[in-house]
């Protein structure tokens, strides 16, 4: 059944003073042609107190006793330090802001909750519930205080959203976002549900993982504004087609619940931060880093590469080489990488002559005023192009050879006002397919996030989005890394991994399931790691052609 009219969306809150997030939802919901935001829904319990610290310390003294209140009290001195570090990056100011809802044209009413004991569960009488339900409303938005409960749940048509910032399947129970980095988790996730009376084992309709920050507020910041997107998303798709909600399978039983830390574990998280963080500003300091390798093998066998035998590109002074991309084209093989200057912080493409008995610099074939890397190579009608990451020019762009393999002449703009990374571009059933990576909510994550778009032409600038975008929204096996592989008439994408802190761990390869204009499944297929010396810490790039294999690796060490 399609919905021909706008949805009709309230947000429970506690007062008219709200975060950015609710604002920013409320922003959005002002220029969306499928939803609305019509009411806020403002809970005022009959015991309420005010939200400042000491206020909350002592009713938290008053409900959970001296040791618990030591505990939120270490606790909350970790969140304020964090806060304070963060706002010293402009770029998430706003998290920290509040907006008064009482200068909006927007229905406010008022309802009061009956409060549990303990403090942490809602629930309404009839009377409050008739409030509400005069409002009409197809969704509900939980965003205040209080575990709902009762007729609440089933006041309107879609029923209550409510975001749960942890993976439910591992963590669930708070604080959202610190656990995963006190166990230094490789990725932290969120889901969006429709509650019901089980706590945190709601009906799942989004899912989504991002790689997890090194310290606890950062890991919040990026993990809120990334989810709020989604909510967007969300509440517009269920518009256009109401019955269009899939639900996730339901979290298994026995998930460890989770609490704020313990006075032992937050000392403990403390040292283990400020030890990262010392660590991170002595590196820098001294010139050590992440540095990229890049090499090569001859082989007809991508799906057994023995890196042993890998033959290493040495990298030029004060550069460094990534992102191989071989080709073989006009009899010749020639490896295409990222140069990238240390000098001038920005990569550069360039190229390598590849023959069994060596390797010799062609030099540069493509540099801008902005940073390219990941030079993907496509032929087409004799013709050769290529697709690099240029998101710093907000883009994707394709470049045409002139004269292989140094001349290239910028061919067309593929997809303007995208900010987007490692492309790939294939040809499958008659169509092209284009796998990109995006960061849909500018924090700087291109991890997370796998976008097909198609068309019928490669050099189309009418590319269409596929409507399950993103088709894979986890930082453990969205981002692309390198050419998407065939063999025996099926299709492999190589994807990253990322660990704890560190970005490109390593590879995976999975086998292309389903690709349709409308559904999108892929299944892991191997794993390739970075264990064939003792000194290679990741590898983020692996592509084949023909006969060769070319592959990144990182070695930690000082910039030279």
């Amino acid at each position: 059944m399609k919905n021909s009219q706008k949805l009709k969306v309230g947000i429970i809150v506690d007062n008219v003073d709200q975060p950015f997030l609710i604002y920013d939802l409320y922003k959005k919901s002002l220029s969306s042609d499928y939803y609305s935001v019509n009411c806020l829904i403002i809970q005022s319990p009959k015991e309420s107190h005010s939200n400042n610290f000491p206020n909350r310390l002592a009713n938290f003294v008053k409900k959970k006793g001296i040791k618990k209140s030591i505990d939120r009290f270490f606790f909350e001195i970790i969140d304020k330090i964090e806060t304070q570090i963060i706002k010293k990056n402009n770029k998430y100011n706003d998290f920290f802001l509040k907006h008064s809802f009482s200068k909006f044209e927007i229905k406010k009413i008022y309802v009061e909750p009956d409060v549990s004991n303990s403090g942490l569960y809602y629930s309404y009488n009839s009377e409050e519930i008739k409030k509400i339900k005069n409002l009409n409303l197809d969704v509900i938005i939980r965003g205040g205080s209080g575990i709902l409960k009762g007729d609440i749940l089933n006041v309107c048509k879609i029923g209550i959203l409510s975001f749960h910032h942890g993976d439910n399947d591992f963590y669930r129970g708070g604080p959202p976002g610190f656990w995963e980095v006190y166990n230094q988790e490789p990725s932290t996730g969120f889901i969006i549900q429709r509650i019901n009376e089980v706590l945190d084992n709601g009906d799942v309709i989004f899912k989504g993982n991002i790689p997890t920050s090194f310290f606890y507020k950062l890991n919040v910041c990026k993990l809120f504004f990334k989810s709020n997107i989604f909510l967007h998303k969300i509440l517009e798709k269920i518009s256009k087609d109401i019955n269009s909600i899939n639900y996730f399978p339901k979290t298994k039983g026995g998930v460890k619940v989770f609490k704020i830390p313990k006075f032992h574990q937050s000392i403990f998280y403390l040292f283990k931060t400020l030890f990262r963080g010392t660590k991170k500003i002595f590196n820098k300091l001294f010139g050590w880093s992440f540095i990229w390798n890049v090499a090569y093998q001859f082989t007809s066998d991508w799906e057994n590469p023995v890196f042993k035998r890998s033959k290493i590109i040495e990298n030029p002074k004060k550069r460094f080489l990534a992102d191989p991309f071989v080709i073989k084209f006009n009899n010749r093989r020639i490896i295409f990488v990222e140069d990238y200057s240390f000098k001038t912080k920005k990569g550069k493409i360039s190229a390598y002559d590849i023959k069994p008995e060596g390797y010799q610099e062609i030099g540069i074939v493509l540099e801008e005023k902005f940073h390219l890397s990941y030079p993907f190579l496509i032929k087409s009608n004799q013709n050769l192009f290529m697709v690099p990451e240029t998101h710093e020019a907000n883009d994707i762009r394709m470049y045409k050879c002139t004269d292989f393999p140094l001349k290239w002449k910028l061919h067309k703009i593929l997809i303007k006002n995208i900010r987007a990374v490692d492309n790939n571009i294939i040809k499958y059933n008659n169509k092209y397919w284009l796998f990109t990576n995006r960061d849909s909510s500018d924090v700087g994550d291109f991890a997370s996030e796998l976008h097909i778009f198609y068309a019928d032409e490669l050099d189309s600038t009418s590319w269409k989005s596929h409507p399950k975008n993103p088709v894979i929204f986890d930082s453990q096996k969205a981002r692309n890394g390198g050419k998407i592989l065939s063999n025996d008439n099926h299709l492999y994408r190589v994807f990253q991994k990322h660990d704890f802190d560190k970005y490109g761990a390593s590879l995976g390869i999975s086998k292309i399931k389903i690709l349709t204009e409308n559904e999108y499944q892929e299944e892991i297929f191997m794993n390739l790691l970075p264990d064939f010396d003792e000194k290679i810490l990741g590898i983020h790039n692996f592509t084949f052609d023909t006969d060769i294999i070319a592959h990144d690796f990182a070695i930690y060490r000082k910039k030279k």
